[in-house]
């Protein structure tokens, strides 16, 4: 329950401390006294949103607090634990928030600072405000399946469902990503097979190109390399005396004579002998590579095809042969890791078959709740809407699931369902749409039974009205207020109106009036004593609290026994 409201530099209100009561409150006054300022003022500390033209002229920021007591049932404790929010439910809790002039909002629950999304979420277990615009919503029939799920008590059902619609959602989107980068595959695939293909035929090896070249070079120099060879043999090893080896013979002789005289230059001998003897070997060497040297012209073509494939390989897929196979090589894993990506598809399309089964299952089980319970929903606002000056009207809640073309449940976060009400105001009529046939008037009383059908259900425990009687008027007016006090009974309610029969059946009534002080305007409001009561009601009846008339027939409203069982 709302137990004190602080409104400061909000639009033209300077300053206002509000203490407020259980039953029902009215809020009255003069047209642009500033009524709604109060409501708007409400909806602001709720989480609505707001630009810095709401600040007061002069001021650098405007502030709202207010001061609630609860009752700590479960969705409400478990939300303020989550945010490690203390209170005590007897001191109840407060909620600050204001906004600056540079257009930054801040709001605190406690001392705790929160964001405007999480304010929302916390106020709407504590406050339900229904203003004009209700009456759009109502008219909108998009609207009307929450209205439907909230009197079924099917939103925790409803979560549940929307968590595994929304997983089977991310599963469709998931398989129409592999689908379609299946296509794509398909056509990548299809090149790498020919890479894989082409490369596979020739069979390289690491390094052939350049052992083949090698080879390559000898074969086609074969003259030239067995000349070379031939005539180094020969002079190291010739038939006549004129080789190297035979003059190293000679030399190595003098030398071994002239060491036996003089061992000083037994070290010039030995590094001779060395000398000779690596010749010698060198001579023999090159007698056996000469001997092995043999043309191979066969060979050789088969070498220059050879080389000719490889040297393809590298253009297409170098530039060197260890490119070539390591390309051979990524080709042959992706297309591996392809056909398991399509194993992965057929495991993801048999998952998605199952999650959608599932979600169908629970979308038709929420369907037939919606159905069971449309018909006790319809009955229960009728039942209210007739004792608010329409005893004749039927109202009726279509409930019809969705199809395609196929016949098919479409399904969507929501379920399979679409939901709308229908309205006959009069005997005779055919039962229509809401949104084609019920007036302002209509809209208010139809507003209000679904308000207090819903209220016996919800928690929250302060119900606000701005204008709910909009449309209507005389005898319509006694029922409206009627209802609002019977409401009262069980939720704190709080309305701003300008209709005499209803503010005559408050517990409390506030007076808003404008007043000009050193220049400035500002909204001030004070609650009415009796006999203040009895002059602002006559105001309503007749434009003036002076007529005497007028001032008798609001004593007698204010004295008229309104209540009634619920």
């Amino acid at each position: 329950m709302l137990e004190h409201l602080s409104v400061t530099n909000f639009a033209i209100i300077d300053h206002i401390e509000l203490s407020l009561e259980s039953g029902m409150t009215i809020f009255s006054g003069e047209t642009g006294a500033g009524k709604s300022l109060i409501v708007d003022a409400l909806g602001f500390l709720l989480g609505a949103r707001a630009d810095s033209s709401i600040i007061r002229e002069g001021a650098k920021e405007c502030t709202v607090s207010a001061v609630f007591t609860y009752s700590p049932y479960e969705d409400l404790q478990k939300w303020l634990n989550e945010m490690e929010i203390e209170c005590e439910r007897d001191e109840g809790i407060l909620i600050r928030r204001t906004l600056k002039d540079n257009g930054r909002s801040l709001a605190w629950i406690q001392e705790r600072q929160v964001s405007r999304n999480q304010l929302l979420e916390f106020t709407q277990f504590l406050v339900d405000i229904h203003g004009q615009h209700e009456h759009q919503r109502l008219i909108d029939s998009s609207t009307h399946i929450a209205m439907l799920d909230a009197f079924a008590e099917l939103n925790e059902e409803l979560q549940q469902f929307q968590t595994e619609y929304s997983a089977w959602r991310q599963l469709a989107h998931e398989y129409a990503q592999l689908l379609e980068q299946k296509a794509k595959r398909a056509q990548e695939i299809d090149y790498l097979e020919f890479v894989i293909k082409d490369i596979a035929s020739i069979k390289p090896k690491a390094s052939e190109d350049e052992q083949l070249e090698a080879e390559e070079k000898i074969l086609s120099q074969h003259e030239k390399l067995y000349g070379a060879i031939s005539e180094a043999s020969a002079l190291l090893d010739a038939a006549d005396s004129a080789n190297v080896l035979h003059w190293l013979k000679r030399v190595r002789a003098d030398i071994e004579s002239a060491r036996n005289i003089d061992g000083r230059i037994a070290s010039i001998s030995d590094r001779l002998s060395a000398v000779y003897y690596e010749v010698e070997d060198i001579s023999e060497s090159l007698k056996d590579y000469q001997s092995g040297l043999r043309f191979d012209p066969i060979r050789l073509e088969s070498i220059e095809h050879r080389l000719a494939d490889l040297q393809r390989l590298k253009r297409k897929y170098g530039p060197q042969l260890s490119d070539v196979l390591t390309r051979y090589e990524r080709a042959r894993a992706t297309v591996e890791t392809y056909s398991h990506a399509d194993e992965s598809a057929v495991e993801l399309e048999n998952r998605l078959k199952h999650a959608k089964v599932s979600v169908l299952e629970k979308a038709v089980r929420i369907s037939e709740k919606r159905m069971a319970a449309a018909a006790a929903f319809s009955a229960s606002i009728e039942e209210i809407v007739r004792t608010l000056g329409m005893p004749e009207v039927r109202v009726y809640l279509r409930v019809t699931r969705s199809t395609d073309d196929h016949g098919a449940y479409r399904i969507s976060s929501k379920g399979i369902d679409q939901v709308e009400f229908f309205i006959a105001p009069n005997p005779g009529e055919p039962e229509r749409p809401l949104s084609r046939i019920a007036s302002g008037g209509e809209l208010s009383r139809l507003a209000l039974a679904l308000k207090a059908v819903l209220a016996s259900r919800d928690v929250v425990e302060t119900l606000v009205f701005d204008e709910i009687d909009a449309g209507i008027g005389g005898q319509v007016g006694v029922a409206v207020g009627s209802y609002l006090r019977q409401l009262s009974q069980f939720r704190q309610v709080l309305c701003v109106t300008h209709l005499a029969t209803i503010a005559a059946q408050a517990d409390h009534q506030g007076k808003v009036e404008k007043v000009v002080e050193n220049g400035r305007t500002s909204t001030q409001i004070h609650f009415l004593t009796r006999t203040e009561r009895e002059a602002e009601i006559a105001r309503m009846l007749s434009g003036t609290s002076e007529s005497e008339v007028s001032r008798v027939h609001a004593a007698e409203l204010l004295d008229k026994d309104t209540r009634s069982s619920w």
